[in-house]
């Protein structure tokens, strides 16, 4: 059986731990509900199991055998949407963490959102977690600086009980959180707003734990209004060539990135920013990070050449020239709406994770109460890469496959404009290349308040 890992499941009434782990919640504030959508990527239909777990709220606390919420087919390359909000069967409030287990593999694409309406809403998106370690890497991690916080969400992958440690690095950084005796399935919450003493940390944490782990991140800010989501990077990810597709400095949209040096000695970097002729080069010191913003003017000291800040959109590709290991996260935020400004975050992808075959579990177009999709596709082998794109979903496509010769580094597809599905669906879409690529997608809301947008990545799929 192949399994995804979703953290969080539903969030009715957040529930977020201190430094311990256990101490009293702070956390992002309002109510909070996750959706999920799955795609089939096998060519036969696929038998889905949906299980949820509560969430560990004390030390040692008992096991959680897991409840079955949802046992359905999946047809052959289609899609399935869970919100367990919906399901009168569900408990409401509840927390927790939900696996979903195949006999086929699959792709699932998380939404987080709050309940507040107007400059107050909050959304992101993650990747279902299929990859686990005992060694994660978390590239941004904030505690009290200015109204920024993390909390960082655990869940045990293992078959026994975990005992987890989270070692903070970077100037004023606290001592270690430590978890233990985390049971099987089960997700604790680490929430550094919690941490007593600590004021304007900006840095990253290594987790280390005695079974495997899937993580999850959301930086938030604690007068609401904004949310930024992403999963943990197991050490073994670790690159030195990282890919930013989706890339942006267009008008109110600034895109700006941490890149971590993971080595214990000095890092070359070079970033460039594809057809646009800007580079950035300098280096990163031993377990260091560079933070780039150019929209805001911030270039690390001593670092040169400029990123584009002026009418670009393409993608970004960063190289350790002495071939140390790196770890790349950035962001995408517009300031256009006030206290709810748009932001979405996004993890950069090792050369490794280049593929020929992309799966992007969410696609709509104006679905629900008008919610769309983008996906920004970076073909990262040169020359023009053929596309042939299938959708699944609610509605059926207008063409499938729809093809695209995508003669340049990067292009970007919109649900609304480029006519692939009709109005009012919801499903998800495998991308197939002749080149290797690496996308993004995110799913926003037009012309509403708050923090409409959520980011998540597309799901490499792994050749027959």
């Amino acid at each position: 059986m192949k399994a995804l890992r979703i953290l969080s499941a539903l969030v009715i009434f957040l529930t977020v731990f201190g430094g311990s782990a256990f101490a009293e919640p702070e956390g992002p504030p309002g109510s909070w509900v996750t959706d999920f959508t799955v795609l089939n990527l096998e060519n036969s239909p696929a038998a889905l199991g949906v299980t949820r777990y509560v969430r560990c709220t004390t030390p040692g606390c008992a096991a959680d055998p897991g409840a079955t919420v949802a046992n359905t087919t999946v047809p052959a390359n289609g899609s399935y949407y869970y919100n367990p909000a919906l399901d009168p069967a569900f408990p409401s409030p509840f927390a927790g963490s939900i696996v979903l287990s195949s006999d086929k593999l699959i792709a699932a694409t998380v939404t987080v959102a709050n309940t507040a309406t107007g400059s107050a809403y909050a959304s992101d998106a993650y990747a279902g977690i299929s990859e686990v370690s005992t060694s994660v890497f978390l590239p941004i991690i904030m505690g009290n600086l200015g109204p920024w916080s993390t909390q960082i969400a655990v869940q045990n992958a293992g078959g026994s009980n975990a005992n987890v440690t989270i070692d903070y690095i970077g100037p004023g950084a606290p001592g270690d959180s430590t978890i233990n005796n985390l049971p099987p399935n089960m997700t604790a919450i680490v929430d550094q707003q919690s941490i007593p003493g600590l004021s304007n940390f900006n840095g990253a944490a290594i987790v280390t734990s005695s079974q495997p782990v899937a993580i999850e991140v959301d930086e938030y800010k604690s007068s609401g209004g904004v949310l930024v989501s992403y999963t943990g990077v197991p050490l073994s990810q670790a690159n030195s060539t990282v890919y930013m597709p989706g890339f942006i400095a267009q008008g109110q949209w600034a895109t700006d990135f941490t890149i971590v040096n993971t080595e214990g000695s000095s890092a070359d970097v070079q970033v460039s920013f594809v057809g646009s002729g800007n580079t950035l080069s300098g280096s990163i010191p031993a377990n260091g990070s560079a933070y780039v913003n150019g929209y805001a003017g911030v270039i690390p000291a001593g670092w040169t050449g400029a990123p584009p800040v002026s009418g670009y959109y393409g993608a970004a590709t960063v190289t350790s020239t002495n071939g140390k290991k790196l770890v790349v996260v950035y962001n995408i935020a517009n300031s256009a709406g006030g206290p709810g400004n748009y932001a979405i975050g996004y993890v950069g992808f090792p050369s490794t994770k280049g593929a020929k075959k992309v799966a992007v579990p969410l696609i709509e177009n104006h679905y629900s109460t008008g919610w769309d999709t983008t996906f920004s596709v970076q073909n990262i082998e040169g020359g023009t890469a053929n596309l042939s794109m299938v959708y699944s979903g609610n509605l059926a496509p207008n063409c499938n496959p729809c093809t695209y010769p995508m003669t340049s580094a990067s292009h970007t597809f919109n649900q609304v404009t480029d006519g692939h599905v009709p109005a009012g669906f919801l499903g998800g879409v495998t991308i197939t290349s002749d080149k290797n690529i690496v996308v993004i997608a995110d799913q926003n809301k037009t012309g509403a308040q708050g923090d409409t947008a959520a980011g998540f990545p597309g799901i490499p799929v792994p050749a027959p």
